[in-house]
């Protein structure tokens, strides 16, 4: 990439990768501004300084730009070649939900033989290759070197989860979607967006960032969904839902141990490559608990139809999948049995509980995590809905932990989330414990579990090494067959937003 005659031989905002020859992005933090580490860069060879300050540097290039976090994006964009002008990509943002979808999308891609690509929470995957990520949606610097490397590995099409966070702070920019999928809104990341308007105002930048003619997937039952779409007549829109007006539902539903509806077309569209699809209804069984999952499945086949696979293929597909990793995931089925859910916000706990009343059980335990330096008042939400839902599932045993064993640095949970927690408990005047340590909240709740309870699983960054610690108590205790009952796979995995 040449930029005023200057060879550009790579791009970053992080003075400690520059090289000679790079280009600098000065962006401006929430804790650290590259404005001062712009000495670091020249003296480490940055030939070219991009920052939004009024600067005169004696030897370098000083571009002043409106919008740093843009300007990254497409230097990377063009660095790359335009990598995304070469894919097919599908975006999905939403609260919850992203994770499945996109999850259940790639599967359904790769069963159907098409190279796919694969942006999100749980890892980055190029064909069968996994790669470690930190971040829901990278920074566009490491987004792109991705997206550029599918293109070299010949990938077809590219899905990805598209966080508020990213949405926000461009790490998306210039990416080309060709299908952007809403899941749902729900109240989260208050402490970073401080306002719903605004939190809300992030997500529809996807679809505001989508080409002319191309698709926005809608969930007509979020009554956030229309606000997506405002002042965006130039994209198609397909809705989905249990709502009868959508143009995709589900009917037939049964949700126990899995889930089974009929996938319902009730008018006729276009996919991406101008096929027109009639009307139909095709059934499909999924083994993934809870009615959240018919949203998600939704979702990914009317991703698949718009990309023309098959729905019968896609249906089959479908059956193969056993879990997707923390989300309503079955880490243990036997006597009894553990469920391990990344419940992350006020939503994503009322769908673990709705999901819960349509399953037999004797006895359910909880063991919870609370949220650790995300603020006071998703910790008062979170609290409130495990206080209502209390007596309706009939818990027998509840433990409020810390993992102050296992939480990183930036988990850590604050004394005043603790306390905020623990008084709104209190004042339901329910049954709980509080343990500082998540091993020895799993290690009592295992003395607890009886023949036909039911034990839960649930927090973001606190509970992510439960499952773990758990089947390795469970081993130690009963020396038990793994090939029996064993269904946890080893995962080394940081969700974050």
């Amino acid at each position: 990439m040449i930029i005023d005659n200057i060879e550009v031989k790579g791009v970053t905002c992080d003075s400690r990768k520059v090289k000679k020859g790079y280009a600098f992005v000065a962006i401006k933090g929430e804790t650290k501004d590259g404005n001062d580490f712009i000495d670091k860069a020249i003296e480490k060879g940055a030939s070219i300084i991009f920052t939004e300050k009024d600067l005169n540097i004696q030897g370098v290039i000083v571009k002043k730009v409106e919008n740093a976090r843009k300007t990254l994006g497409d230097l990377c964009n063009a660095f790359y070649d335009y990598p995304t002008e070469k894919l097919k990509v599908i975006g999905v943002t939403g609260t919850n939900g992203k994770t499945t979808t996109t999850h259940l999308i790639y599967h359904m891609l790769k069963e159907q033989g098409i190279a796919a690509g694969l942006i999100g929470t749980l890892d980055v995957r190029i064909k069968d290759k996994q790669y470690k990520t930190k971040l829901t949606t990278p920074d566009a610097e490491v987004t792109y070197a991705y997206l550029h490397k599918m293109v070299k590995e010949k990938v077809e099409v590219v899905v990805m989860e598209v966080s508020s966070h990213g949405l926000k702070n461009e790490r998306v920019q210039g990416i080309k979607f060709d299908i952007a999928v809403h899941t749902n809104i729900e109240r989260d990341h208050l402490n970073f967006h401080k306002t719903v308007e605004d939190y809300i105002a992030s997500k529809k930048k996807l679809f505001d960032q989508l080409p002319q003619g191309k698709f926005a997937v809608i969930n007509l039952d979020d009554h956030n969904a229309l606000k997506l779409l405002e002042n965006n007549r130039h994209i198609l829109v397909v809705t989905y839902g249990l709502n009868a007006k959508a143009t995709i539902t589900a009917s037939t539903i049964d949700t126990d141990f899995s889930t089974s509806f009929n996938y319902c077309l009730q008018r006729g569209l276009t996919t991406l490559s101008g096929i027109e699809v009639e009307a139909f209804e095709y059934p499909i069984t999924i083994n993934l608990l809870g009615k959240h999952n018919i949203y998600n499945t939704l979702a990914a086949v009317t991703c698949g139809l718009l990309l023309d696979i098959p729905i019968n293929h896609m249906a089959k597909a479908l059956k193969k999948i056993t879990f997707i990793p923390r989300r309503m995931e079955i880490i243990y089925r036997g006597e009894y049995m553990v469920i391990d859910d990344f419940c992350h916000n006020p939503a994503s706990y009322e769908t673990v509980f709705e999901s819960l009343q349509g399953m037999q059980y004797k006895n359910l335990h909880i063991i919870n995590a609370i949220r650790g330096s995300r603020g006071l008042e998703i910790n008062y939400e979170i609290a409130e809905v495990l206080k209502q839902w209390y007596t309706i599932l009939k818990v027998k045993n509840m433990m409020i932990t810390s993992s102050s064993d296992y939480t990183q640095s930036l988990d850590v949970v604050t004394k005043l989330e603790r306390d905020i927690y623990i008084e709104t408990l209190s004042r339901g005047n329910i049954s709980f414990q509080y343990e500082e340590k998540l091993r020895t909240s799993i290690s009592k709740a295992l003395c607890m579990l009886e023949k036909g309870d039911i034990l839960l699983l649930l927090g973001a960054q606190g509970m992510e090494e439960g499952a773990k610690i758990f089947i390795n108590m469970l081993q130690t205790k009963h020396k038990w067959d793994e090939t029996e009952n064993f269904k946890y796979q080893q995962r080394d995995i940081t969700p974050r937003h």
